[in-house]
Protein backbone atom coordinates (compact mmCIF):
# COMPACT_ATOMS: atom_id res chain seq x y z
CA UNK A 1 0.00 0.00 0.00
CA UNK A 2 2.26 2.62 1.01
CA UNK A 3 4.58 1.29 -2.24
CA UNK A 4 1.38 2.51 -4.47
CA UNK A 5 1.11 5.65 -2.55
CA UNK A 6 4.62 6.37 -3.23
CA UNK A 7 4.07 6.03 -7.06
CA UNK A 8 0.85 8.06 -7.11
CA UNK A 9 3.06 10.94 -5.51
CA UNK A 10 5.33 10.56 -8.41
CA UNK A 11 3.05 10.11 -11.07
CA UNK A 12 1.23 13.72 -9.64
CA UNK A 13 4.78 15.59 -9.13
CA UNK A 14 5.60 14.29 -12.76
CA UNK A 15 2.19 15.85 -13.95
CA UNK A 16 2.71 18.94 -11.94
CA UNK A 17 6.59 19.64 -13.61
CA UNK A 18 5.05 19.15 -17.06
CA UNK A 19 2.20 21.48 -16.72
CA UNK A 20 4.40 24.21 -15.23
CA UNK A 21 7.04 24.17 -17.96
CA UNK A 22 3.68 23.87 -20.87
CA UNK A 23 2.68 27.46 -18.77
CA UNK A 24 6.63 29.02 -18.75
CA UNK A 25 6.15 28.02 -22.47
CA UNK A 26 3.11 30.08 -22.74
CA UNK A 27 4.18 32.82 -21.04
CA UNK A 28 7.93 33.03 -22.96
CA UNK A 29 6.07 33.28 -26.04
CA UNK A 30 2.65 36.06 -25.24
CA UNK A 31 0.84 37.72 -27.56
CA UNK A 32 1.21 41.52 -26.99
CA UNK A 33 -1.64 42.18 -29.98
CA UNK A 34 -2.45 41.18 -33.29
CA UNK A 35 -2.43 42.17 -37.30
CA UNK A 36 -5.71 43.24 -37.57
CA UNK A 37 -5.92 43.78 -41.08
CA UNK A 38 -2.92 43.30 -44.02
CA UNK A 39 -2.77 43.78 -47.57
CA UNK A 40 0.33 42.74 -50.13
CA UNK A 41 4.08 41.59 -48.98
CA UNK A 42 4.59 42.13 -44.77
CA UNK A 43 6.32 39.82 -42.14
CA UNK A 44 7.23 39.82 -38.60
CA UNK A 45 11.30 39.08 -37.89
CA UNK A 46 11.40 37.46 -34.45
CA UNK A 47 14.00 38.12 -32.10
CA UNK A 48 15.66 35.37 -33.02
CA UNK A 49 16.04 36.26 -36.77
CA UNK A 50 13.24 34.22 -37.67
CA UNK A 51 10.92 35.44 -40.74
CA UNK A 52 7.34 35.19 -40.88
CA UNK A 53 5.61 35.76 -44.18
CA UNK A 54 1.95 38.06 -43.03
CA UNK A 55 -0.47 36.20 -45.28
CA UNK A 56 -4.21 35.76 -45.86
CA UNK A 57 -3.91 32.05 -44.56
CA UNK A 58 -1.09 33.07 -41.88
CA UNK A 59 -1.73 35.76 -39.26
CA UNK A 60 0.92 35.25 -36.65
CA UNK A 61 0.06 37.51 -33.34
CA UNK A 62 2.65 40.15 -32.11
CA UNK A 63 5.33 39.02 -29.51
CA UNK A 64 8.12 40.87 -27.43
CA UNK A 65 11.01 42.28 -29.79
CA UNK A 66 8.86 41.70 -33.03
CA UNK A 67 9.86 44.10 -36.09
CA UNK A 68 7.30 44.78 -38.13
CA UNK A 69 8.56 44.91 -41.81
CA UNK A 70 6.13 45.72 -45.04
CA UNK A 71 7.37 45.59 -49.18
CA UNK A 72 4.92 46.25 -51.48
CA UNK A 73 1.85 45.97 -48.84
CA UNK A 74 0.51 47.13 -45.88
CA UNK A 75 -0.90 46.19 -42.45
CA UNK A 76 -2.48 47.17 -39.34
CA UNK A 77 -1.31 46.01 -35.76
CA UNK A 78 -3.91 46.12 -32.60
CA UNK A 79 -2.01 45.92 -29.22
CA UNK A 80 -4.18 44.73 -25.99
CA UNK A 81 -4.75 48.02 -24.48
CA UNK A 82 -6.42 48.95 -28.23
CA UNK A 83 -3.20 50.97 -29.29
CA UNK A 84 -2.79 50.91 -33.30
CA UNK A 85 -0.02 50.85 -35.45
CA UNK A 86 -0.69 51.56 -39.19
CA UNK A 87 2.19 50.89 -41.04
CA UNK A 88 1.98 51.52 -45.16
CA UNK A 89 4.35 50.36 -47.75
CA UNK A 90 8.09 50.02 -47.15
CA UNK A 91 8.32 50.51 -43.91
CA UNK A 92 10.31 49.35 -40.75
CA UNK A 93 8.82 49.25 -36.92
CA UNK A 94 11.26 48.03 -33.95
CA UNK A 95 8.68 46.95 -31.14
CA UNK A 96 11.15 46.62 -28.19
CA UNK A 97 8.95 46.28 -25.02
CA UNK A 98 4.79 45.83 -24.47
CA UNK A 99 4.11 45.30 -21.19
CA UNK A 100 0.89 45.30 -19.07
CA UNK A 101 0.65 45.08 -15.70
CA UNK A 102 -2.85 44.95 -13.83
CA UNK A 103 -1.65 48.37 -12.36
CA UNK A 104 -1.57 50.58 -15.54
CA UNK A 105 1.00 53.21 -14.16
CA UNK A 106 3.83 49.74 -14.09
CA UNK A 107 3.01 48.90 -17.73
CA UNK A 108 5.29 49.72 -20.30
CA UNK A 109 5.58 50.38 -24.26
CA UNK A 110 8.75 51.36 -26.34
CA UNK A 111 8.69 51.18 -30.39
CA UNK A 112 10.95 52.85 -32.64
CA UNK A 113 9.89 54.03 -36.20
CA UNK A 114 12.96 53.51 -38.08
CA UNK A 115 11.89 53.72 -41.86
CA UNK A 116 8.67 54.83 -44.03
CA UNK A 117 5.62 55.90 -42.74
CA UNK A 118 3.82 54.85 -40.14
CA UNK A 119 0.57 55.85 -37.87
CA UNK A 120 0.38 55.33 -34.32
CA UNK A 121 -3.29 55.87 -32.51
CA UNK A 122 -3.31 55.29 -28.68
CA UNK A 123 -5.47 53.13 -26.81
CA UNK A 124 -8.45 53.68 -25.42
CA UNK A 125 -8.06 51.23 -23.08
CA UNK A 126 -7.17 51.50 -19.36
CA UNK A 127 -4.06 49.00 -19.14
CA UNK A 128 -1.28 51.97 -19.67
CA UNK A 129 -0.94 55.09 -18.84
CA UNK A 130 -0.17 57.39 -21.75
CA UNK A 131 2.70 59.01 -19.91
CA UNK A 132 4.51 54.78 -20.41
CA UNK A 133 4.66 55.22 -24.05
CA UNK A 134 7.68 55.40 -25.57
CA UNK A 135 8.17 56.60 -29.09
CA UNK A 136 10.91 57.29 -31.49
CA UNK A 137 12.44 58.07 -35.06
CA UNK A 138 16.48 57.95 -35.40
CA UNK A 139 16.41 61.56 -34.80
CA UNK A 140 13.68 62.36 -32.09
CA UNK A 141 11.86 61.05 -28.81
CA UNK A 142 7.85 61.40 -28.77
CA UNK A 143 5.98 61.57 -25.64
CA UNK A 144 2.08 61.65 -26.23
CA UNK A 145 -1.15 62.82 -24.62
CA UNK A 146 -3.67 61.49 -26.50
CA UNK A 147 -3.17 60.80 -29.44
CA UNK A 148 -3.16 60.47 -33.24
CA UNK A 149 0.07 60.94 -35.53
CA UNK A 150 2.05 60.07 -38.05
CA UNK A 151 6.17 59.36 -38.88
CA UNK A 152 7.64 59.66 -42.30
CA UNK A 153 11.21 58.63 -42.00
CA UNK A 154 13.41 58.38 -45.10
CA UNK A 155 16.57 56.61 -45.66
CA UNK A 156 19.06 58.67 -43.46
CA UNK A 157 16.60 59.14 -40.47
CA UNK A 158 15.31 62.66 -41.26
CA UNK A 159 11.85 62.57 -39.67
CA UNK A 160 8.79 63.95 -40.39
CA UNK A 161 6.17 64.00 -37.89
CA UNK A 162 2.00 64.92 -38.06
CA UNK A 163 -0.29 65.62 -35.15
CA UNK A 164 -3.57 64.14 -36.69
CA UNK A 165 -7.38 65.59 -36.04
CA UNK A 166 -9.44 63.15 -33.41
CA UNK A 167 -11.30 60.88 -36.81
CA UNK A 168 -14.92 61.81 -34.35
CA UNK A 169 -14.96 65.24 -33.59
CA UNK A 170 -12.37 66.58 -36.41
CA UNK A 171 -10.64 68.40 -33.79
CA UNK A 172 -7.00 67.54 -32.21
CA UNK A 173 -6.86 64.12 -31.34
CA UNK A 174 -4.45 65.42 -27.89
CA UNK A 175 -0.84 66.38 -28.43
CA UNK A 176 2.51 65.40 -28.64
CA UNK A 177 5.88 66.21 -27.43
CA UNK A 178 9.26 65.97 -30.23
CA UNK A 179 12.26 66.23 -28.19
CA UNK A 180 16.25 65.56 -28.69
CA UNK A 181 19.71 66.70 -28.02
CA UNK A 182 18.77 69.33 -30.03
CA UNK A 183 15.77 71.36 -28.18
CA UNK A 184 12.09 69.98 -27.86
CA UNK A 185 8.72 70.99 -29.39
CA UNK A 186 5.02 70.43 -29.30
CA UNK A 187 2.38 69.86 -31.89
CA UNK A 188 -1.32 70.38 -30.52
CA UNK A 189 -3.30 71.43 -33.42
CA UNK A 190 -4.57 68.81 -36.00
CA UNK A 191 -2.33 68.46 -38.61
CA UNK A 192 0.85 70.36 -37.24
CA UNK A 193 3.59 69.20 -38.36
CA UNK A 194 7.63 69.23 -37.75
CA UNK A 195 10.75 67.60 -39.19
CA UNK A 196 13.88 66.68 -37.54
CA UNK A 197 16.95 66.36 -39.80
CA UNK A 198 19.39 65.04 -37.02
CA UNK A 199 19.20 64.33 -33.29
CA UNK A 200 21.43 66.39 -32.24
CA UNK A 201 19.69 69.66 -34.25
CA UNK A 202 16.48 70.96 -32.62
CA UNK A 203 12.95 69.79 -34.52
CA UNK A 204 11.93 72.38 -36.70
CA UNK A 205 9.21 74.87 -35.73
CA UNK A 206 5.70 73.43 -35.68
CA UNK A 207 3.54 74.58 -38.91
CA UNK A 208 0.07 73.62 -40.15
CA UNK A 209 -0.43 71.69 -42.87
CA UNK A 210 -3.50 72.49 -45.45
CA UNK A 211 -5.18 70.43 -47.96
CA UNK A 212 -4.29 67.27 -46.74
CA UNK A 213 -6.16 64.38 -44.69
CA UNK A 214 -4.38 60.96 -43.49
CA UNK A 215 -4.87 59.34 -46.60
CA UNK A 216 -2.65 61.32 -48.31
CA UNK A 217 0.10 60.83 -46.09
CA UNK A 218 2.68 58.40 -47.09
CA UNK A 219 6.53 57.92 -48.40
CA UNK A 220 5.71 60.58 -51.12
CA UNK A 221 6.49 63.35 -48.65
CA UNK A 222 10.48 61.76 -48.25
CA UNK A 223 10.59 62.89 -51.98
CA UNK A 224 8.64 66.18 -51.64
CA UNK A 225 7.90 68.12 -48.46
CA UNK A 226 5.00 69.81 -47.67
CA UNK A 227 4.65 73.60 -49.34
CA UNK A 228 4.18 74.62 -46.13
CA UNK A 229 7.37 72.43 -44.56
CA UNK A 230 9.67 73.60 -47.54
CA UNK A 231 8.30 77.49 -46.88
CA UNK A 232 9.01 77.52 -43.07
CA UNK A 233 12.89 76.26 -44.60
CA UNK A 234 13.06 79.17 -46.87
CA UNK A 235 12.03 81.62 -44.12
CA UNK A 236 14.67 80.09 -41.35
CA UNK A 237 17.19 79.97 -44.19
CA UNK A 238 17.30 76.02 -44.17
CA UNK A 239 18.88 74.70 -47.83
CA UNK A 240 16.73 72.08 -49.40
CA UNK A 241 18.74 68.56 -49.11
CA UNK A 242 17.23 67.49 -52.06
CA UNK A 243 17.48 69.27 -55.63
CA UNK A 244 14.01 67.98 -56.07
CA UNK A 245 12.98 70.50 -53.69
CA UNK A 246 14.85 73.37 -54.83
CA UNK A 247 11.81 75.94 -56.13
CA UNK A 248 14.38 77.60 -58.98
CA UNK A 249 11.85 79.92 -59.02
CA UNK A 250 12.24 81.53 -56.21
CA UNK A 251 15.69 82.42 -57.51
CA UNK A 252 17.17 85.15 -59.72
CA UNK A 253 20.38 83.15 -60.93
CA UNK A 254 20.99 85.05 -63.97
CA UNK A 255 21.57 88.05 -62.04
CA UNK A 256 25.15 86.42 -60.00
CA UNK A 257 28.45 86.93 -62.11
CA UNK A 258 29.86 83.59 -61.10
CA UNK A 259 33.15 84.56 -62.09
CA UNK A 260 33.71 87.31 -59.48
CA UNK A 261 34.47 84.36 -57.66
CA UNK A 262 36.92 81.63 -57.01
CA UNK A 263 34.56 78.83 -56.47
CA UNK A 264 33.14 76.98 -59.09
CA UNK A 265 28.88 77.11 -58.58
CA UNK A 266 26.62 75.35 -60.95
CA UNK A 267 22.88 75.80 -61.63
CA UNK A 268 20.50 74.45 -64.53
CA UNK A 269 20.42 77.83 -66.37
CA UNK A 270 24.81 77.25 -66.89
CA UNK A 271 23.88 74.40 -69.05
CA UNK A 272 23.17 74.86 -72.73
CA UNK A 273 21.25 71.78 -74.08
CA UNK A 274 21.51 73.19 -77.66
CA UNK A 275 25.01 74.29 -78.28
CA UNK A 276 26.81 70.99 -76.80
CA UNK A 277 26.04 67.35 -76.24
CA UNK A 278 23.65 66.22 -73.62
CA UNK A 279 25.41 63.70 -72.08
CA UNK A 280 28.74 65.16 -72.30
CA UNK A 281 27.83 68.15 -70.19
CA UNK A 282 25.96 66.73 -67.77
CA UNK A 283 29.85 64.58 -67.05
CA UNK A 284 31.60 68.00 -67.25
CA UNK A 285 29.48 69.47 -64.63
CA UNK A 286 29.52 66.65 -62.57
CA UNK A 287 33.19 66.75 -62.44
CA UNK A 288 33.29 70.38 -62.39
CA UNK A 289 31.34 70.22 -58.90
CA UNK A 290 33.52 67.66 -57.97
CA UNK A 291 36.69 69.96 -57.61
CA UNK A 292 34.66 72.24 -55.58
CA UNK A 293 32.93 70.01 -53.04
CA UNK A 294 34.47 66.93 -50.91
CA UNK A 295 32.84 64.69 -53.39
CA UNK A 296 35.65 62.42 -55.49
CA UNK A 297 34.30 60.21 -58.23
CA UNK A 298 37.79 58.46 -57.88
CA UNK A 299 37.78 56.91 -54.10
CA UNK A 300 34.59 55.01 -54.94
CA UNK A 301 36.54 51.93 -53.92
CA UNK A 302 35.72 48.33 -55.72
CA UNK A 303 34.34 47.35 -51.67
CA UNK A 304 31.10 49.23 -52.49
CA UNK A 305 28.34 46.36 -53.44
CA UNK A 306 26.97 48.60 -56.55
CA UNK A 307 24.68 46.37 -59.06
CA UNK A 308 22.96 47.61 -62.20
CA UNK A 309 25.27 50.09 -62.48
CA UNK A 310 28.74 51.54 -62.18
CA UNK A 311 30.66 53.85 -59.96
CA UNK A 312 31.36 57.27 -61.85
CA UNK A 313 28.81 57.85 -65.08
CA UNK A 314 26.98 55.04 -66.52
CA UNK A 315 25.87 55.81 -70.08
CA UNK A 316 23.42 53.07 -69.89
CA UNK A 317 20.89 53.94 -66.82
CA UNK A 318 22.58 57.70 -66.87
CA UNK A 319 23.27 57.96 -63.13
CA UNK A 320 25.89 59.40 -62.06
CA UNK A 321 27.30 57.21 -58.60
CA UNK A 322 29.56 59.81 -56.57
CA UNK A 323 30.79 59.30 -53.27
CA UNK A 324 31.28 62.09 -50.31
CA UNK A 325 34.47 60.77 -48.30
CA UNK A 326 33.53 63.12 -45.52
CA UNK A 327 29.70 62.41 -45.25
CA UNK A 328 30.38 58.95 -45.91
CA UNK A 329 27.14 58.99 -48.97
CA UNK A 330 27.03 57.62 -51.86
CA UNK A 331 24.96 60.12 -54.48
CA UNK A 332 22.86 59.06 -57.49
CA UNK A 333 22.52 61.72 -59.59
CA UNK A 334 20.35 61.54 -62.86
CA UNK A 335 19.18 64.75 -65.68
CA UNK A 336 16.93 63.49 -67.97
CA UNK A 337 13.62 65.06 -68.55
CA UNK A 338 14.17 66.66 -64.92
CA UNK A 339 16.65 65.96 -61.99
CA UNK A 340 16.96 62.95 -59.45
CA UNK A 341 19.26 63.29 -56.99
CA UNK A 342 19.36 60.54 -54.43
CA UNK A 343 21.83 60.69 -51.35
CA UNK A 344 22.31 57.55 -48.93
CA UNK A 345 24.98 56.68 -46.40
CA UNK A 346 27.01 53.76 -47.68
CA UNK A 347 25.99 51.67 -44.66
CA UNK A 348 22.32 51.45 -45.84
CA UNK A 349 21.06 49.49 -48.73
CA UNK A 350 18.78 50.26 -51.02
CA UNK A 351 16.76 49.19 -54.70
CA UNK A 352 16.21 52.28 -57.03
CA UNK A 353 14.36 51.50 -59.67
CA UNK A 354 13.39 54.17 -62.73
CA UNK A 355 11.53 53.72 -65.41
CA UNK A 356 11.32 56.54 -67.96
CA UNK A 357 10.41 56.96 -71.91
CA UNK A 358 14.46 56.71 -72.39
CA UNK A 359 15.65 54.39 -69.87
CA UNK A 360 14.31 51.95 -67.63
CA UNK A 361 17.09 50.78 -64.76
CA UNK A 362 17.55 49.06 -61.31
CA UNK A 363 20.25 49.99 -59.07
CA UNK A 364 20.87 47.53 -56.21
CA UNK A 365 23.25 48.76 -53.10
CA UNK A 366 24.30 46.05 -50.96
CA UNK A 367 21.51 43.26 -50.83
CA UNK A 368 18.82 46.00 -51.97
CA UNK A 369 16.31 45.37 -49.24
CA UNK A 370 16.32 47.96 -47.03
CA UNK A 371 15.13 50.73 -48.91
CA UNK A 372 12.86 50.17 -52.29
CA UNK A 373 12.61 53.58 -54.58
CA UNK A 374 10.11 53.43 -57.20
CA UNK A 375 10.73 56.36 -59.73
CA UNK A 376 8.47 56.45 -62.81
CA UNK A 377 9.53 60.12 -64.96
CA UNK A 378 7.19 60.93 -67.65
CA UNK A 379 7.40 64.13 -70.36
Amino acid sequence: MQRFLRHIRILILYSLTLTSLFLIGLVSAESIGGITEQKGVASLVRSGGEEINVTGEFVPGIELNDTAVTGNGRMIIEFLDEEQLSIIEHTRIYIDEAYYDPDPSKSKMAIRMVQGTARFTSGRGKKINKANINLSTPTAEIAILGTDFTTTIDEIGQSLIILLPDEKTGLTSGKIIISNAGGTVTLEEAYQASTISSYDKSPSDPVKLSGIDPSMISNIFIITEPREIKEAKQQEGILADNILDVDFLAFSELETDYLETDELEFSELDIDYLAVDFLQDVLDVLQALDKGSSLDRSALSSGINLQGTIQGFDSDTQYNSIIDKGADTIKFFREVNGIISITMLLSQTATIRTISDQKESEIILGDGQGIILNITQVQ
